[in-house]
């Protein structure tokens, strides 16, 4: 967590020469892999909590210059741990999981998010690791249950911008409400992302810059509806004008 911390941090400093502006009524795209880790410190009997590997896709619609509604959707494996009089079961299941938030920018290139979250169970689960002998009583995790509730706390860095492409790092942290008891399930994910800016908002003309285009629009309009014998006539007398005496 410390080296996630110092590398955001080295971003800001790099990232305040790029400038994503939000504006009201742009749409973003992110997509990218992403690797997870349940926030644990295992067992010494081998509960482990590696790292996992998955991906995530974040669509963003700005409301104001400085915020936007955020849906994020990532697919991800995901151990629980739980521990009951010493021993410890770890297991595993596929998740889909799913944020509905608000993202705010704190500086160019620079923001942060805080969602709601529910995850989805996708299909069943492994057991990894069990302390529990064969006829007792075994605790279960919420790797059994169909869905998990809870918040997500991000932050995100803009590393390369180019027309409507941009990379991003984005890191997050997820902290279960629905987690057991003495049962480890909060985790943290980051994921590189390829961003793509679908919409664009057009700026609105004031009314001297819609005066000035409507006018261009009419002078434009006037030369193409001319009679084609007039410009052969000012074309002729052009001729005429420009010939030695």
């Amino acid at each position: 967590m410390r080296i996630i911390i110092c590398l955001f941090l080295w971003l800001f400093n790099s990232a305040v020469s790029l400038a994503y502006v939000p504006k009201s009524g742009n749409v973003n795209a992110t997509f990218g892999p992403q690797i997870s880790q349940t926030i644990s410190n295992g067992s010494s009997s081998g509960a482990d909590n590696p790292v996992q590997n998955g991906y995530g896709l974040i669509a963003l619609g700005d409301v104001n210059d400085y915020g936007a509604l955020e849906i994020g959707t990532f697919y991800m494996p995901k151990i629980f741990i739980r521990e009951k009089a010493g021993k410890f079961l770890s297991e595993k299941t596929q998740t889909m999981h799913i944020t509905l938030g608000y993202r705010y920018w704190l500086a160019p290139s620079f923001s942060t998010s805080l969602s709601f979250y529910s995850a989805y169970s996708m299909g069943s689960y492994n057991t990894l690791h069990t302390d529990f002998t064969p006829g007792q009583t075994e605790i279960g995790t919420s790797a059994q249950d169909y869905t998990e509730y809870g918040f997500d706390l991000a932050l995100q860095a803009e590393v390369w911008q180019s027309g409507r492409y941009a990379a991003v790092i984005d890191a997050r942290y997820s902290q279960s409400v629905t987690n057991k008891p003495s049962e480890d399930a909060n985790h943290y994910a980051v994921m590189i992302g390829l961003r793509y800016l679908i919409q664009e908002r057009i700026p609105k003309l004031t009314k001297e810059e819609r005066s000035d285009k409507d006018a261009l629009e009419k002078t434009k309009l006037e030369k193409f509806n001319r009679d084609p014998r007039d410009m052969h006539k000012e074309g002729a007398d052009g001729a005429e004008t420009g010939k030695k005496p």
